[in-house]
């Protein structure tokens, strides 16, 4: 079977705050990384979420803006293959990842970018490596950090 693609998407992203939104899995757990973005087109200013090499059923969401990581939030899921409801919200002080309909963590400082940074959405690494081999059900982007109550709602 070939390989899906996302292409010619026009998503609306809000540099300054929103929320990245997927339910899926990996394909397998072979401690493998695996890669959803959002970014410039660089690793320098890119919001991702990840199933983590070498960390047996790690998820991590990162948001690095300048090449600084300005959160780092992890959790272990019970099994990466199973279909799991995630999503990230970034805003100035402001990242939370949810999973599940449970908030899993948080970090309350960190910078955003500036207007019009992000401005693709790929499943890699943002620099053409690191594929995301997985099932997608479904991805948003919301130009909003939502709330709580939103998130609980979209990841239950």
């Amino acid at each position: 079977r070939v390989q899906e693609s996302c292409s010619d998407a026009t998503p609306t992203i809000n540099s300054e705050e929103g929320t990245l939104y997927f339910e899926g899995s990996a394909l397998a757990n072979d401690l493998t990384n695996r890669y959803i973005t959002l970014s410039d087109g660089t690793s320098s200013n890119r919001l991702i979420i990840r199933y983590a090499a070498g960390n047996n059923n790690l998820l991590n969401a990162q948001f690095r803006v300048g090449g600084a990581v300005q959160a780092n939030i992890s959790y272990t899921l019970s099994d990466i293959t199973d279909i799991s409801k995630i999503a990230f919200k970034f805003k100035q002080n402001d990242f939370a990842l949810w999973v599940d309909g449970v908030e899993r963590g948080t970090d309350t400082s960190g910078i955003v970018p500036s207007t019009n940074t992000f401005n693709q959405l790929s499943f890699e690494d943002a620099t053409g490596g690191v594929p995301f081999f997985g099932n997608t059900k479904n991805l948003k982007i919301y130009d909003k950090a939502l709330s709580d109550y939103q998130l609980k709602e979209i990841t239950s």
